[in-house]
């Protein structure tokens, strides 16, 4: 399968939410009218469409609460959120076909609420959280958090799965991570942390975190990587690995509702569309698992993925309802 080239050279994070907090400004202002040039901005990038959704919760946080009128008064406007899901249901069609994917298990929008810290998604759902500070989460499917909002720090205790924190620097109250026995603390930052049971990575996208474990101290920038195996109190701290960012596009490709390969096994790739679809794939030959597979994927669509991935490696995918089977 051709590779899709990579979207690594769009705008940074900062810029990127800087141009989505214009459009979600510009949409609020003309109500159910579609701004010039908004269609064309989403089709530039997959990036475009998520930031907007991000760009339009904060907004909300800032919108007066509407008053109750009398009976006899006309009919109560709809709110900025309602008009911002109304307008990306209407455009969500539009959108995809231009090339900018909303990410295709996306469940909800939630605003942070005092009580409502616990977050968790289901098989082939993801959520986006922002919180009442002005940081937000991704949530990736079969993920469970919590988060702390206390006094002098803010804290999410992740529990299991895979999140992308875009996090708002305040140096009087740390914003951390807490993942089993790995601490992460933010230092202006957007990052990643995947919990797999005892198995911590952490990726740095843009900014720096400090991590905090039972063998040490660690300090990772952008561009950098960690993986703790549940035993760094026995072996020590792990080394950082530098990354490229078209590996850092293809690790947080999920936030776009898709998986992309270069050259990963097909049994781990497989591994990852099981996490995010009820109908599961499995192959019947084990020595299928170790051969390679490039492309970009849905990941939503676990048929589509299996029907290209038997014939990149020379086999057939056969769906009984249940399961599909890939096999020589």
């Amino acid at each position: 399968m051709t590779k899709e080239a990579s979207h690594s050279d769009g705008p940074s994070p900062s810029t990127l939410e800087g141009e989505a907090a214009r459009w979600a400004a510009a949409l609020d202002a003309k109500a159910d009218e579609t701004p010039e040039g908004l269609d064309a901005w989403l089709a530039q990038n997959p990036r475009h469409a998520g930031a907007l959704l991000r760009a339009q919760a904060t907004l909300a946080l800032f919108t007066p609460p509407l008053q109750l009128v009398p009976e006899a008064e006309p009919e109560t406007p709809p709110s900025l959120s309602q008009r911002a899901i109304g307008w990306l249901t209407r455009h969500r069609m539009r959108v995809a076909s231009g090339g900018a994917l909303i990410a295709a298990g996306i469940a909800g929008l939630l605003l942070y609420a005092p009580g409502a810290d616990r977050y968790a998604t289901g098989t082939g759902e993801m959520r986006q959280v922002t919180l009442a500070e002005g940081s937000s989460l991704s949530l990736d499917t079969q993920t469970s958090l919590k988060v702390e909002m206390e006094s002098d720090a803010r804290v999410v205790k992740l529990a299991e799965g895979r999140t992308l924190l875009r996090v708002r620097h305040d140096a009087t109250r740390p914003f951390r991570v807490k993942a089993g026995a790995i601490t992460i603390t933010d230092i202006g930052t957007v990052f990643q942390v995947i919990r797999r049971g005892d198995a911590v990575t952490v990726l740095v996208s843009e900014g720096m975190v400090e991590i905090t474990a039972p063998g040490g101290k660690l300090r990772l920038g952008a561009g950098q990587t960690a993986s703790f195996d549940g035993k760094a109190n026995l072996g020590g701290m792990p080394e950082a690995q530098t990354v490229s960012p078209a590996s850092i596009e293809r690790a947080t490709a999920w936030t776009n509702g898709r998986i992309e390969l270069d050259g990963e096994r097909l049994d781990a790739a497989i591994d990852e569309m099981n996490r995010h679809n009820q109908l599961k794939i499995t192959l019947t030959d084990p020595a299928l698992g170790a051969e390679k597979l490039y492309g970009a994927f849905r990941l939503d669509d676990p048929s589509g993925f299996a029907r290209t991935a038997a014939l990149s490696v020379g086999a057939q995918a056969r769906d009984s309802g249940e399961t599909i089977r890939i096999t020589k």
